[in-house]
């Protein structure tokens, strides 16, 4: 995994439901697939993290261990806490996502806080973005939303989709800020523009009802379905119980005429999403890397 990789890394029910908005940056249910490379079980003592070449070698032997097909997260740690003994903001953010999630560690959320708090103070936007969420969420410490928008805004700044789309949130649910349908579109736009799958998918929700912008049942479905092939599990999630859903018949015969295009679906395009529209969308779900 390159260092240009590692600073884009960091976290409903009903498809109506999700009006409310939901979500944090280190809970994110975006599917990710492990790399094929073996982990690493023995550490080269001679390795020194003060210096840049070391360093790198570091970093690289702790996310190959990290995403394996069969993770070692005990070495991945390790070469992490090397790492982050120099200060580097993306091991510091990488302990901080192992405490958050009980990766080899206790799960810890004042420890996980800490770690991420420690990377976002040297900038890095991924960190940022995971300190707002914390104070969103109220893990690991007192929840605080004047403070997640803080973070949120200061990664957003430095252009991280996921605080754009946490933005938006904020505003659609009222937290922190007034609450205001057309601001938080346009913080879903933004996150959509930047490629954010959950930014995608709750900008395809306002188009889909009509909240904060025009109604427009195609858009919503072309917005959904990147979503999904984006590899967010929400998406996949919702679609599932999409006849339990107020959603129009054209948006669903629209999603069919899309996984029919790209060689997903051979039925008929009925907007009814039976057993084999099903089938469709978790291939199409499938495909994302």
């Amino acid at each position: 995994m390159t260092m240009s990789m590692r600073g884009l890394l960091t976290a409903a029910t009903l498809l109506a439901v999700l009006l409310a908005g939901t979500g944090d940056a280190f809970a994110q249910k975006t599917k990710t697939k492990g790399e094929t490379t073996p982990p690493v079980t023995q550490q080269d003592n001679s390795l020194d993290p003060n210096d840049p070449d070391d360093l790198e070698q570091i970093l690289d032997e702790g996310d190959d261990a990290y995403f394996a097909d069969r993770p070692d997260y005990a070495y991945a740690f390790e070469m992490y806490s090397l790492a982050a003994s120099v200060s580097d903001p993306y091991a510091m953010n990488r302990l901080g996502l192992m405490y958050d999630r009980g990766e080899h560690v206790a799960q810890d959320f004042g420890e996980a806080f800490d770690w991420y708090l420690k990377a976002a103070e040297t900038g890095l936007p991924a960190a940022q973005s995971n300190v707002g969420s914390m104070y969103n969420a109220g893990d690991g410490v007192r929840q605080n939303y004047a403070e997640a928008l803080k973070w949120f805004r200061l990664a957003a700044d430095n252009g991280y989709g996921y605080a754009m789309y946490a933005l938006g949130d904020l505003y659609l649910a009222g937290n922190g800020v007034a609450k205001d349908a057309e601001e938080a579109t346009a913080w879903f736009q933004k996150a959509s523009d930047a490629g954010d799958a959950n930014g995608h998918w709750s900008l395809s929700l306002r188009y889909l009802y009509g909240d904060g912008i025009g109604k427009d049942t195609q858009r919503a479905a072309e917005l959904a379905y990147l979503a999904l092939t984006n590899g967010l599990q929400v998406a996949l999630d919702e679609f599932g119980d999409i006849r339990n859903a107020d959603t129009s018949p054209n948006y669903r015969r629209a999603i069919q005429e899309m996984l029919k295009r790209d060689g997903f679906y051979t039925g008929a395009i009925d907007g009814s999403f039976g057993p084999a529209t099903q089938r469709a969308l978790e291939a199409a779900f499938n495909t994302a890397q």
